[in-house]
């Protein structure tokens, strides 16, 4: 009886040993030889195209089987188009994959034109950054500390987008007195502008973009971060000093419209599958995410290329998109009125 009790034993621990090594081998029966495709909502050489293009070079070999993956730029309305086409077209085997925008979750919310996606209801892999909308401020911008921002008027440039919004938002919500040239072709002409003199800041500009594509002019002094715009302070501008956007305001009504607005910066670099992609290619494809940007050849062309890495676990960013999918209703209508009479694209 002894005997019949510790074969049984055995018999059980060796059926769960095997089984998670059965299962790597039908995922990567599955993926061998296998193309897998990853859409991304914006046009090449943008900062979405960058993180894309960068994990597609590392993620292969962490998924079973290591297939091949191929970038497919879908761009057009601000992201949307890629977001419906994955949510609503694409196969659900595991073998399409997306990098859509943070923003298109406030779009929901807001019952935004043609949105044909729950963002909820992506299978989440996480976002390659958690990061921080920036001001941009040249020396002669006539402020001292961020609170001048309040009393004083500033002259930016417009490249449409966050640069134009988030600074008539900050405008309407915050007290700032920024003064908008729009009309700029892009961020960079804006930036020239900067140092030409033509106006004297930059504000609604992604940190992890900005360190990268205006290093240069950081070190010379042609121009500095003046306000860490977010839904909560970014670790590296808090260590340089740079005053937390929710400094400037001191009614908490006020605060809550805009940590709802920002929320998205939490996650604003999602990679998704479509829905009902099979759990355990789902699971497989989360892992191989979490183990790409934790990989030192990854972290180390992220470095070089000067694009900022913070991995955000599927957990916690569903706990970020319950928290404002959740929101008060008065909240939630206080806020889309705003970011609407601000210019935030599809509201």
């Amino acid at each position: 009886m002894e005997i019949r009790n510790v074969v049984s034993t055995a018999f059980v621990s060796a059926l769960l040993v095997s089984a998670p090594a059965h299962a790597q081998d039908s995922i990567a029966a599955f993926y061998k030889g296998r193309q897998l495709n990853l859409l991304v909502g914006s046009a090449p050489g943008g900062g979405y195209d960058l993180y894309a293009r960068l994990v597609s070079r590392h993620m292969s070999r962490h998924i079973p089987g290591e297939p091949d993956i191929v970038v497919q730029n879908m761009p057009g309305a601000g992201g949307l188009i890629a977001a419906n086409t994955l949510y609503t077209r694409s196969p659900r085997d595991g073998l399409t994959i997306g990098h859509i925008q943070g923003p298109l979750s406030i779009r929901q919310i807001a019952g935004g034109r043609n949105v044909q996606y729950e963002m909820r209801k992506f299978g989440w892999l996480g976002s390659a950054n958690n990061t921080s909308n920036v001001c941009v401020m040249s020396p002669r911008a006539p402020i001292k500390t961020a609170k001048d921002l309040l009393t004083r008027e500033i002259i930016i440039g417009g490249s449409g987008g966050s640069t134009t919004y988030v600074p008539s938002f900050l405008n309407a919500v915050a007290g700032t007195k920024f003064k908008i040239i729009a009309g700029y072709k892009s961020t960079n002409d804006v930036v020239i502008a900067i140092e030409r003199g033509e106006v004297e800041g930059l504000c609604g500009w992604g940190w992890d973009s900005a360190k990268g594509n205006a290093k240069g002019m950081f070190e010379r002094g042609v121009m500095r971060v003046r306000l860490d715009v977010g839904s909560e302070p970014h670790p590296e501008l808090s260590k340089q000093g740079v005053p937390f956007v929710m400094d400037l305001v001191s009614d908490q009504s006020s605060r809550d419209v805009l940590g709802f607005a920002f929320s998205y910066l939490v996650y604003i670099r999602p990679f998704v599958a479509p829905p009902e992609v099979p759990a355990d290619r789902l699971k497989a494809l989360q892992d191989a995410f979490a183990m790409t940007l934790k990989d030192k050849a990854f972290l180390a062309e992220a470095e070089k290329s000067d694009l900022e890495v913070r991995y955000v676990s599927p957990a916690e960013v569903m706990k970020a998109l319950d928290k404002v999918f959740n929101a008060p209703d008065e909240l939630k209508e206080k806020t889309m009125t705003k970011l609407k009479e601000a210019g935030f694209e599809g509201l």
